[in-house]
């Protein structure tokens, strides 16, 4: 049975005009438009408003098929633990729609209302992104297929097509090992780089498998509120920075500096040089043992279609480690 009582007072949730405009169909036949969805709107996957999607909400959250998906959206809207949309994920973990939770107050619609204009797009992970300061601007141009699409500002770019394509915004995020290693990510259908910045640091997660933050962040005193791997995407070419225990920048910049160009970071000169001659990182990895123990040579078959950084002795080692955990 579906609760009218709830649905009487679903507010932006289910707009009647909204609905009618773009389902000229029901226009026709005279139908209400609540009427209509709760028939056959949903079944058939029409949005209610633009901001929820009931096709998505039923699969992320196994709605029962006899249970109006917008209804139990609804119920629960004010507890912050169901989305409307891939696309609200941030508002949650965000100031200060999540102090709304706590009061009872439904923070999706508090977010909207904030921060929807007419006639201007809506691009929630936009400011997320912007602040974080993870896309390298010089790295992700390399990434744009067409001539269009590179002449748009790499964070725009990145969040209208990159992610979805699974580009990296650098280096030092890898998209398809964090989503791999955060199944949630995949479930909910989110921006992985977005899941990194309001949770996956806070939880220790790791960007890519040669960036440990609750290390950096110990070892290089990040203050708090500032994300550890924004400091090392600041200060890594200033070759003083290190992101993980097993790199000894000093010992490193002091053996291989001359050899290193002023626009690379010793540890990108470490993944690329790494791995075609097995220099060590630091006086605590042996590279030619690892690959010798656990790698295939250099020469064999197909480890030239791999990715230079799949081949580093220190990589494998680091990967290896947090796959048996």
């Amino acid at each position: 049975m579906i609760d009218a009582e709830v649905l009487s007072h679903a507010g932006r949730w289910f707009d009647r005009a909204w609905y009618n405009a773009r389902n000229p169909d029901v226009v026709r036949v005279g139908i209400d438009p609540l009427a209509h969805y709760l028939r056959y709107g949903e079944a058939e996957g029409r949005y209610p408003s633009p901001w929820f999607n009931p096709a998505w909400y039923r699969a992320v959250y196994q709605v029962p098929p006899d249970r109006c998906a917008l209804e139990h959206f609804l119920t629960h809207r004010a507890t912050g633990r169901f989305l409307p949309s891939a696309a609200l994920y941030l508002v949650p973990p965000m100031s200060p729609w999540r102090e709304d939770i706590a009061v009872g107050i439904d923070p999706f619609d508090h977010y909207l209302s904030e921060m929807e204009t007419p006639e201007r797009e809506l691009l929630p992970d936009l400011p997320v992104i912007q602040g974080a300061g993870l896309i390298d601007a010089h790295y992700f141009l390399i990434n744009p297929a067409d001539r269009f699409e590179a002449e748009l500002d790499p964070v725009l770019h990145y969040i209208r097509f990159g992610w979805w394509r699974g580009l990296r915004p650098s280096t030092a995020f890898d998209p398809d090992w964090y989503t791999e290693t955060n199944p949630a990510i995949t479930r909910l259908g989110i921006n992985p780089l977005v899941h990194y910045i309001l949770e996956g640091e806070a939880a220790n997660r790791r960007p890519v498998p040669w960036f440990d933050p609750s290390w950096y962040r110990s070892e290089y005193v990040v203050p708090p509120g500032q994300l550890a791997l924004s400091h090392y995407t600041r200060h890594r070419r200033g070759r003083t920075v290190s992101p993980n225990p097993l790199f000894d920048v000093d010992w490193y910049v002091a053996r291989h500096g001359a050899e290193i160009p002023p626009e690379v970071d010793p540890f990108s000169h470490y993944l690329l040089s790494g791995a075609m001659r097995d220099i060590d990182p630091s006086p605590c990895f042996d590279a030619r043992g690892w690959r010798h123990r656990h790698m295939a040579p250099l020469g064999a078959e197909g480890q030239s279609e791999l990715p230079v950084s799949a081949r580093n002795p220190l990589v494998h080692h680091l990967r290896s480690l947090l796959t048996a955990t």
